[in-house]
């Protein structure tokens, strides 16, 4: 069965917190998205926030492998980050009323030995959560919940 139009899925919403030159975006994509701008204004940085959702998904790729590719947390973290040092990604992706909506978000940041660690993972599916970081396991091993999650 081949996949038609009606099928097709979307990236419809982008919100990035800390993000390299983004301290704070919060962005609804339509159909078709142009990217205009002088150099240096993060039309790159916008993009590589694709590639890292990428780089997270691939065969040979995950969490440590995605951060590593950008020269660790500190090369992704937003200068402007002071108060609120940790880095979030969170997407919408959707396509007509047949096919699920989806949202997804990862924050996470760098201990005192500059590991990327990750702090929260959270998968929607039509508003069921599918998958939630830290679970009920997260927290038995760690045995407090605000601690961080090991990445993977």
């Amino acid at each position: 069965m081949s996949r038609t139009s009606r099928d097709a899925v979307r990236f419809s919403k982008i919100t990035l917190r800390n993000w390299k030159n983004f301290p704070d975006v919060d962005v609804a994509l339509q159909g078709r998205v142009f990217l205009v701008g002088p150099n240096a204004s993060g039309k790159s940085n916008l993009l590589d926030v694709f590639r890292f959702l990428r780089d997270l998904a691939s065969p040979g790729g995950g969490f440590r492998e995605a951060v590593n590719r950008r020269g660790g947390v500190s090369a992704i973290r937003c200068l402007a980050a002071r108060r609120y040092a940790d880095i979030s990604i969170r997407v919408v992706v959707e396509g007509s009323e047949s096919t699920p909506k989806w949202e997804y978000e990862l924050t996470f940041f760098q201990d005192n030995q500059r590991r990327p660690l990750i702090r929260r993972e959270h998968l929607l599916r039509n508003g069921s959560v599918m998958f939630e970081r830290p679970n009920e396991e997260d927290k038995r091993i760690r045995n407090v919940s605000p601690r961080p999650i090991l990445n993977r």
